[in-house]
């Protein structure tokens, strides 16, 4: 959709074009060749705006206009063009972003998932955050979606807080025919959402049966408020809460599913089977949270079998020859510094299968300890390329390694460069890349921790 609205529009369709103006915000350009990406006009990075300075002593012809001007022919940014036209801030920023070795497109990614894929439970959140809702309460809705309760009653609740649940007052205003107002249980008000959740006469009753809670004094509270305060003090209490919220939200849910009852089976008002469904629906959720329990306590029992399969996970590319394998080790050091002035990261590799022992050790500029710990990788496949034929690197990172497994569930930060790794895996006989634990990689995890600090190191080539 352009950003020119239509006059006139239905109201789907002026919901579908708020909500598709919000996400162009949030979608950016992840660098490919560079060419399709405008320095004035385009974001190209998931968290921060990189619009050059304007330098009125220059000549305007002089400026880089799309982001390949910054890159040089052997895909290497152009350093000093970075320096000059962006502040300090975004220089290191965009020097810590990767190039594609291929001369690839430019490619859009989604700045609220880690992966850069847009996912609905991203966009959901995201289109929550910029409502600016002053009835919003973050808190209760991460205890809502993390609770044990069934889906289906997370998406009740969900309906009666934005006030969504198909009552009659809501059919009437979406000017669905044929509708009666009146309140199926009670047959004398009006139904709403409130009326027939709290304030009927009947659930009044039901209320009472199943809780003890007396609904007569609240009828001055709105229902999404008077639900919330329930639910929050029920949670606190240390004894009995998770039954508490099961028989509450159950009571809710026994009265609606009487009311459907009534509406589209023909049956009676009875507040006795209000009762009797509220007493099912709770046993039910009761056995399901009892089988959840276990199910956890089976699995912290696995949880140590877990650790130790975590630290022999690999990856590796193409089959082992005669040759001896070259053993390196690598590590990143990072480290965020309140004065931007300074280097924030470092990476090493070291080659412990010779007795000589090459060794690399650099500063760079990383965003995050994942990124440099990718980085160095990297660097090191570029060394020993075409300098061997088997390579074994080992590195205590397990995301990255996980990430060679699966490239398209990577951090957007290390994408990248994960798939220049394994593109250049290719010109290996044998290529594999082991996680392995810390004290493994204490040679390079010291050089690159000197380097950092700018500590000389004369086991550096």
């Amino acid at each position: 959709m352009d950003n020119e609205k239509p006059k006139k529009p239905s109201y789907a369709f002026n919901s579908l074009f708020k909500a598709c103006t919000s996400f162009k915000k949030r979608l950016y350009k992840k660098i490919g060749n560079g060419r399709n990406i405008n320095l004035q006009q385009d974001r190209w990075s998931a968290s921060l705006d990189l619009q050059p300075l304007v330098r009125h002593n220059q000549h305007l012809e002089d400026h880089p206009t799309v982001v390949a001007d910054l890159i040089d022919e052997r895909k290497n940014w152009r350093v000093n063009k970075i320096w000059t036209y962006f502040s300090p801030e975004k220089a290191r920023s965009i020097l810590a972003l990767h190039i594609p070795k291929d001369d690839t497109e430019d490619s859009m990614d989604w700045s609220h998932t880690k992966s850069g894929n847009y996912s609905v439970k991203s966009g959901y959140w995201f289109l929550k955050s910029v409502q600016n809702n002053p009835d919003s309460n973050p808190t209760f809705w991460r205890m809502l979606w993390k609770s044990n309760i069934f889906p289906k009653w997370k998406h009740f609740i969900w309906k009666i807080m934005v006030k969504a649940l198909p009552t009659t007052d809501n059919l009437i205003k979406r000017k669905i025919p044929n509708i009666s107002p009146t309140c199926k249980l009670c047959n004398s008000r009006n139904e709403n959402t409130t009326h027939i959740l709290r304030d009927c006469q009947i659930s009044q009753r039901v209320w009472f049966i199943t809780m003890g809670i007396s609904t007569s004094n609240s009828t001055q509270i709105p229902i999404q408020d008077w639900i919330k305060n329930f639910l929050n003090f029920f949670r606190k209490k240390k004894e009995d809460g998770e039954r508490m919220i099961i028989s509450f939200i159950s009571t809710l849910w026994s009265i609606w599913l009487h009311r459907n009852e009534i509406i589209f089976k023909g049956t009676t008002s009875n507040p006795e089977r209000i009762v009797e469904l509220e007493k099912e629906n709770s046993r039910r959720a009761n056995n399901s949270e009892q089988r959840r329990n276990n199910e956890n306590q089976l699995s912290k029992k696995s949880f140590s079998r877990e650790n130790d399969e975590d630290s022999a996970v690999s990856w590796s590319k193409g089959s082992q020859t005669t040759n001896p394998n070259q053993v390196i080790v690598v590590d990143g050091a990072w480290k965020k510094k309140k004065n931007k002035s300074q280097w924030q990261a470092a990476i090493a590799w070291k080659n412990i299968s010779q007795v000589s022992g090459e060794a690399y050790a650099n500063r760079i500029f990383a965003t995050s300890p994942l990124q440099t710990e990718a980085y160095a990788i990297l660097q090191a496949t570029k060394y020993m390329e075409w300098k061997c034929s088997d390579i074994i690197i080992k590195t205590d990172n397990l995301e990255v390694v996980k990430a060679l497994q699966q490239n398209e569930k990577a951090d957007k930060s290390i994408s990248s460069i994960i798939l220049e790794i394994k593109q250049r895996a290719n010109s290996f006989q044998y290529f594999s890349c082991i996680k392995v634990k810390r004290e493994e990689v204490f040679l390079a995890h010291n050089l690159a921790k000197m380097a950092r600090l700018g500590i000389p190191s004369s086991t550096i080539i």
